[in-house]
């Protein structure tokens, strides 16, 4: 008997012309990612009829969805198109913007397990949140978070079906791929020990009577949040967070030239900072929290919470 180790497993996706179903003749991409806790979510409720031998009489299958996470160390042109589900966009000019328009994908784990594989497939599955880590001396990382409607298994791959291989682009760090940082109307521009940046989609399933699986997905507002650390060496960070300023930032991810990406906030207010005396023989750090807004400024308009440029120079 042969089993399964997570060193061979294959992680593969595409997007659905159809929500919640997988084509024909499937194109796989297959997903570079550091680990992943895709699931199918059985829901059941235990009977609570009395018997009089104290037993208990069922297990009542009620409902059921799919959803999970996986872990990811960024390169370059890995995740565009499931940026585009995270951003309910599309690239336009190589610029993405969140937007109001929801894409699915279909997602496909494959075991090695021998003579036969054993194949779980996602359907229906739209991007609810995603967070990116940078943290000095370090692997740039983050999460993706899935929220979808139906599962299948098999012990074959669906007939005609292709497997794409991911990119070999290099996996970027904080030590060498992230370049200018800019704060509109602070100077001088801080120097970070961190960074991080969520995006969630508040995503919902959508129930109904007569239906043990989901019948949508609903979606919420756009909240683009974020923090950093850094080295306090003027008021000029803090004070931006006492007057409640508008802040615009934006960070440049990326050593080669066209394989960037800047990630803009147009619009930020700083919700909570911090300066603290940890103890001696400590660098006094500045630890700052934003909330992203809608921006109308720009020309043309900018209509985003969060733009995101890639093949920058």
């Amino acid at each position: 008997m042969a089993f399964a180790d997570s060193s061979s497993t294959r992680l593969a996706f595409l997007a659905e012309s159809a929500e919640n179903t997988i084509p024909t003749t499937p194109s796989w991409q297959n997903l570079r990612f550091t680990s992943e806790s895709l699931n199918y979510n059985k829901q059941t409720v235990v009977s609570d009829e009395i018997l009089p031998n104290r037993n208990v009489s069922d297990l009542i299958f009620v409902g059921y969805g799919a959803g999970g996470d996986f872990g990811f160390e960024l390169s370059y042109g890995t995740l565009d198109a499931l940026l585009e589900g995270l951003m309910f966009s599309t690239w336009s000019t190589n610029r993405l913007k969140n937007g109001v328009t929801p894409k699915s994908f279909a997602f496909e784990k494959t075991y090695e397990t021998g003579a036969t594989d054993a194949y779980l497939r996602y359907t229906g599955m739209q991007v609810d949140s995603l967070s990116l880590d940078i943290t000095a001396r370090q692997i740039i990382t983050g999460t993706a978070t899935l929220l979808g409607m139906g599962h299948s298994t098999g012990m074959a791959a669906i007939s005609g079906a292709t497997y794409a291989d991911g990119n070999t682009n290099a996996v970027m760090s904080a030590s060498a791929d992230v370049g200018s940082l800019s704060l509109s109307g602070i100077s001088p521009s801080p120097t970070l020990m961190s960074a991080s940046i969520q995006v969630s989609n508040s995503l919902r399933e959508r129930i109904a009577v007569s239906s043990r699986g989901p019948i949508g997905i609903g979606a919420g507002r756009c909240l683009v949040t974020g923090s950093f650390e850094a080295y306090f060496e003027s008021l000029a960070l803090y004070n931006a967070f006492v007057d409640h300023d508008e802040v615009a930032i934006a960070l440049t991810i990326g050593s080669v030239t066209a394989e960037k990406y800047t990630i803009t906030l147009p619009k930020t207010k700083l919700s909570n900072g911090v300066v603290n005396t940890g103890g001696n023989d400590q660098d006094i750090m500045a630890s700052i929290e934003f909330q992203a807004l809608y921006d109308t400024s720009g020309s043309p308009a900018n209509n985003a919470s969060i733009i995101i440029d890639r093949a920058v120079a």
